[in-house]
């Protein structure tokens, strides 16, 4: 049951973003303690009586009672707002809320930056844009372009500077000691920014941000004018990954844009100019042609264009021995599409608004794992999977952190279906290295040996495959950085699903901050499942074998990337290598 403590802090008027607006030039930090400076140890995490589930109700400013998987995962997530009523990175008033989904778009990452720079083009006021990594690129190019041009737009209405704040994480000694560093404006063009004279029409802050060893700043987001925000799984760089990204409307942006306060965390200079003006959301949401943030979109036309931007990449993949598929089954390309399509862009069908909780955790640099129970993320992936009676979607780039592998095999054994979307080779250096949890390869094949030795058939309950690209009839390893795929999503039960910045592996579980939604919705859900296999080819030719986690093809060839077995000594030192690159700032995640 919730405690008095998290329903008071829940049910409070006051919020980070109303302690701003009464002083703007306060560092965000301070505002942050004085509002919330208190803990409670009071009540165990417990799963909710019917009664204590219409107090989890009243601890969210949810458009309608949701459903009860989503009410028992909710529950669990306020408990973590005892010991810290922060533990979200967001005011506890706006951590469950609503919204809708006009877009979603699944696909490489130029399409994801190109609709970045639509919003950022449009912009009024105000822009905050966060990544992980900024990398002088074609997406930073994109972006660089949009700034130019809306400043350019500034100039020519005669209006007042709009105001951007800029987050991105590449390590700096100096934040040993500071761990927000603002960034000088001579440096910016060494990361493809445009210089200060060039965006007359914009005041532009930009803010280096890393915690210190391992505490990386992995959040992707946008927010424009306050009335719409984007969630990604992509870094602004260029790598052949495919993404995802959702765009966001309604009160859940204000809970997006109070998250980007508390991240900024300084005073700025100058303050934001709406955190005075509580946004107005409109009785009816546009969707489609409807809504101008999205009548540049041409679905069949920007098809075509993302397809020939893969098939550039089938160009080079065939010069190196790596042959496409002919064609792709027209049924599995939904959306109006035809055969061969794919589709990156979902124009969701008009929608009221849904409930929606925001699940993030912050940073850790300290190495060990530890409070998993502490952060809404990882209490919300754990809940999630062990409510779970039917299902459980898994899609992510590695899959190693011990809760998660724990909670599958346990809902294995529950008799719960549990697929996971896993890439072959993804990031191995460095997930060799030790306590990081091992490849998925080594990782896959311990969680069938487990389940095969518990004799109990669990295992048939769990399926396996290694990401697959469109144009593929077999995995490729990622390590020939040629297909790979970054998606962070989790749904279960068709009912709930889980998305934002947050990987399945040690680092994300306990190290970075990371920024997620959890959306109750089943025609979201199945929109979503339905556009993602859509896009790739994993259920047609990614499964491993439910013996011992091997791929294998209809002709006896095994793919492997770093293979089954246990690491080397060698192995684990360039791991360790690539790690300390990371944290340096010259690596990646």
């Amino acid at each position: 049951m919730v405690s008095r403590h998290v329903f008071e802090l829940c049910t409070s008027p006051n919020t980070l973003i109303a302690a701003l607006e009464k002083a703007p030039d306060q560092p965000v930090s301070k505002l942050a303690s004085r509002l919330y400076n208190t803990a409670n140890k009071e009540h165990p995490n417990v799963p909710p009586s019917r009664d204590g589930r219409d107090l989890v109700v009243k601890c969210g400013n949810f458009p309608y009672r949701p459903s009860g998987i989503f009410l028992q995962i909710y529950n669990d997530v306020l408990h973590t707002l005892d010991t810290n009523p922060l533990a979200g990175l967001v005011s506890p008033p706006l951590l469950g809320t609503s919204g809708v989904v006009p877009l979603s778009i699944i696909s490489v990452i130029p399409d994801i930056m190109k609709h970045y720079a639509n919003l950022i083009v449009r912009a009024e006021t105000e822009i905050i844009l966060a990544t992980n990594y900024w990398e002088l690129s074609q997406s930073s190019g994109i972006i660089a372009d949009s700034l130019r041009e809306l400043s350019k737009s500034v100039e020519a209405r005669g209006g007042e500077k709009v105001v951007m704040k800029l987050m991105y994480d590449r390590g700096n000694l100096k934040q040993a000691v500071k761990h927000r560093i603002l960034v000088d404006p001579a440096y910016w063009g060494r990361v493809g920014l445009p210089s200060e004279d060039e965006i007359p029409g914009i005041s532009l802050e930009v803010v280096n941000y890393h915690h210190p060893l391992l505490g990386t700043f992995h959040a992707k987001y946008l927010v424009v004018d306050r009335r719409v925000a984007c969630l990604n799984s992509n870094n602004v760089q260029d790598r052949p990954n495919v993404e995802m990204m959702v765009h966001l409307e309604g009160p859940i942006v204000e809970s997006i844009y109070d998250m980007a306060l508390l991240t900024w965390s300084n005073a700025m200079s100058p303050p934001l100019p709406l955190v005075s003006k509580s946004p107005k959301y409109p009785a009816v949401y546009k969707f489609q042609k409807h809504n101008e943030d999205l009548k540049y979109i041409d679905p069949e036309a920007m098809s075509e264009a993302t397809r020939a931007y893969l098939q550039g990449q089938c160009a080079v993949n065939e010069a190196q021995g790596i042959q496409p598929i002919a064609t792709v089954p027209e049924e599995r390309c939904h959306n109006g599409g035809t055969s061969s399509d794919f589709c990156p862009h979902i124009l969701h069908k008009p929608h009221d608004p849904v409930p929606i909780a925001i699940v993030n955790r912050s940073p850790k640099g300290r190495p060990g794992h530890y409070q998993v129970h502490k952060n809404p993320q990882d209490v919300a992936w754990l809940s999630a999977v062990r409510y779970a009676q039917k299902s459980v979607f898994i899609q992510t780039p590695t899959f190693n952190a011990s809760p998660i592998v724990s909670g599958v095999l346990d809902a294995c054994r529950r008799g719960v279906r549990v697929t996971l979307y896993l890439d072959l080779g993804f990031n191995d250096q460095s997930e060799i290295i030790p306590f990081q949890g091992g490849t998925n390869e080594e990782v896959v094949h311990k969680m069938y040996n487990t389940l095969h030795s518990e004799g109990n058939g669990a295992e048939k309950h769990l399926e396996v495959f290694w990401y697959t690209a469109i144009d593929q009839t077999k995995p490729l390893s990622a390590a020939l950085k040629k297909r790979n795929c970054h998606v962070k999503f989790m749904a279960v039960d068709d009912q709930i699903a889980i998305l934002g910045s947050g990987n399945q592996d040690t680092q994300s579980w306990f190290h970075s901050q990371e920024v997620n939604i959890m959306v109750d919705s089943p025609e979201l859900v199945s929109t979503w499942l339905r556009a993602l296999d859509a896009n790739q080819n994993t259920r047609l030719y990614g499964r491993v074998s439910d013996i011992d986690g091997v791929w294998r093809g209809n002709d006896g060839e095994v793919i492997q990337a770093s293979g089954v077995a246990a690491s080397s000594f060698v192995k684990r030192l360039k791991g360790l290598w690539t790690l300390m690159r990371r944290i340096s700032g010259s690596g990646r995640f």
